[in-house]
């Protein structure tokens, strides 16, 4: 059994805390990285001094599978450290996003990653002339070269979109360029912007922040609610213009890389970086625009469940059952989720709560902090999370998810190679949203309060149609501006806002009323800056499902086929990685399954609602 608190959060009616007013153990330990600024600035210098080091093998790479080799782990040298470098001062800047020199050791860390892009940009190309009999004895004879194996492949399989080595050193000079678009929107978004005061529950002005507008959002209140999701709007439509320039800018950034490796479009070139066929993503994109009525039941029964004539956009994360509403403190939250992901088994457990008390985890808003959260991590050390821990149902969430995260990492670094080590998005948000899909499980199981486990089957509901569902529909929003800006089109803040407001009205269907400000949504979203990276929120979220569900049915294979994948990074393609984990996602099975979950949980919840 497990039980929740109903007490308020006190940062809801105080000023946001600053830094040094949090807990030790409630802040992350970034000196796991790097104990001093002095060893990131000697690592730095030392990387400045490795990268000319790279000229010694231009145009001996055909040499011998020794020389080969000996290249290839200098280029794994040489990322580990950038890596090392960009992560720790991305972590540091977003710890206070106007603190100056954090600003500038990240900008400064960015810049080295783009010269140590310059200086490996031979490397593939050169591969490639290489003629393929002579590679394979190279990779044959030289034993070293075996854990590289999937790296060459992979690089073979895209010779035909791999330029020149001077072309290609080029575009690695453009890196700094084609950030831009981001860098200027994460600075208005998380530094410039403003919010202003609103009033909550009990008439208290609370300046406004970005947890604090979505904890709003579930605010029984709708005065509240109306108020909050006004405010947060206006705050986006001073910079309107900016924003509407940093998303076309980044377009435009997209599509230049698209044609410079002489891909069809930018969607063709997003999917083929890992390998994924476009079939997968036409099919996901057809499938939801076939099955949109048990979305549009859901929003009717939100409609008539709340009793409004009319449904508005901050009408659809109130909980509809307000009076469970569950409060959560964050270590309650930790206890939760150690029990809920128990069918992981004890290592699993063991090694995650060690990360809970080890300064993987940054817990609380704080003045200036970074927004959201996320997971990141360097080769070297253990993974790090960053929350904005404000004691909702979504926060507890939202660790389980992250700790997904981390524990890939941890469980990739400790198995894989460097050069294994990354993970695709594509497979990464199984391992976060199965976490998520155990807590809720748990938690249904749980409590014997009615009323509890409405909302949390509430709770449930507006997951998949946040991880599903509007992902999907974010996605058709991307796939139209890009396939705009691809016919020569141009794009305006205007224009982008009516395409947003016309899909999002297709999905939710006609019950929704959408309010003048609703569209500014389209250039708020950090993750259209990430080409055609938010479908797979909702793959994963239907490999997940799939997973899971074995999982709890006490399955001893799917486990142990689960604990694999969580070692195996990218040392496979992604498609095959979950074949092998047990689902395989050029079937509709998956997302056809998601749907029809969905469906049931609606009905499910019609039923006990009347």
């Amino acid at each position: 059994m497990f039980s929740f608190t109903n007490v308020l959060a006190e940062s809801d009616t105080e000023t946001i805390p600053q830094r040094s007013d949090i807990d030790a153990k409630y802040r992350w330990r970034l000196e796991d990285i790097y104990a001093t600024e002095q060893l990131w600035e000697e690592d730095f210098s030392k990387l400045e001094r490795l990268l000319p080091k790279m000229t010694e093998f231009k145009g001996r790479l055909s040499e011998s599978g020794k020389t080969l080799l000996e290249c290839l782990q200098m280029q794994d040298s040489i990322w580990n450290i950038t890596n090392r470098l960009y992560v720790y001062a991305g972590m540091r800047q977003d710890e206070d996003t106007r603190v100056s020199t954090y600003q500038e050791l990240y900008n400064r860390a960015r810049s080295l990653a783009t010269k140590a892009e310059q200086a490996v940009s031979f490397i593939d190309p050169e591969i490639l002339s290489i003629p393929q009999p002579k590679v394979d004895e190279f990779m044959k004879s030289e034993k070293g070269l075996k854990i590289y194996q999937h790296y060459v492949d992979n690089i073979i399989r895209k010779k035909s979109h791999t330029l020149s080595p001077s072309e290609e050193e080029i575009l690695a000079m453009a890196g700094d360029l084609a950030r831009a678009p981001l860098n200027v929107w994460t600075m208005i978004n998380d530094a410039d912007i403003k919010y202003p005061s609103v009033k909550d529950e009990q008439g208290n002005e609370v300046q406004l922040t970005k947890e604090r507008y979505y904890k709003f959002l579930e605010s029984p209140d709708r005065r509240l609610r109306k108020e909050a999701s006004e405010a947060y709007s206006s705050a986006y439509l001073t910079y309107l213009n900016s924003l509407g320039a940093t998303l076309s800018g980044t377009i435009a950034k997209d599509l230049f890389f698209a044609k410079a490796r002489k891909y069809n479009s930018t969607l063709e070139a997003a999917l083929d970086h890992y390998n994924i066929p476009i079939s997968v993503f036409e099919n996901l994109i057809a499938a939801v625009n076939n099955n949109l009525e048990s979305l549009h039941k859901y929003v009717s029964l939100r409609k008539r469940v709340l009793k409004l004539d009319e449904l508005r956009k901050y009408d659809l994360s109130v909980p509809l059952v307000p009076e469970a509403k569950m409060e959560i403190p964050y270590d309650s939250a930790l206890t939760i989720i150690e029990k809920a992901l128990a069918p992981l088994g004890r290592q699993y457990l063991s090694d995650m709560m060690a990360g809970f008390t080890s300064g993987w985890v940054d817990v609380y808003e704080t003045e200036g902090k970074g927004s959201g959260a996320y997971s990141w991590g360097c080769y070297s050390c253990h993974p790090y999370m960053l929350l904005n821990y404000n004691n909702t149902l979504r926060n507890m969430f939202t660790v389980a998810h992250e700790m997904g995260h981390c524990m890939h990492r941890y469980y990739t670094n400790k198995k894989q190679p460097y050069i294994n080590s990354g993970h695709a998005t594509f497979t990464a948000e199984v391992a976060s949203i199965t976490n998520e899909t155990l807590l809720m499980d748990y938690l249904l199981k749980n409590t014997k309060d009615q009323a509890q486990k409405l909302y949390l089957l509430n709770h449930y509901i507006d997951e998949i149609e946040g991880t599903f569902y509007t992902q999907l529909m974010f996605t058709e929003f991307e796939k139209t501006i890009h396939q705009k800006v691809q016919n020569g089109e141009a794009l305006s803040s205007a224009s982008m806002r009516q395409i947003y407001r016309d899909t999002f009205q297709k999905f939710y269907g006609p019950e929704l009323m959408l309010d003048s400000l609703d569209d500014l949504g389209c250039l708020r979203i950090y993750h259209f800056y990430r080409r055609f990276y938010v479908y797979q929120y909702a793959t994963s979220f239907a490999a997940a499902v799939t997973i899971s569900k074995k999982i709890l049915e006490g399955n001893r294979e799917a486990l142990d086929r689960y604990l694999r994948f969580l070692e195996s990074g990218d040392s496979d393609y992604p498609i095959n990685l979950l074949k092998d984990a047990g689902v395989d996602m050029t079937s509709p099975q998956p997302i056809n399954k998601t749907i029809e979950l969905f469906a049931s949980l609606v009905d499910d919840m019609e039923k006990l609602l009347q």
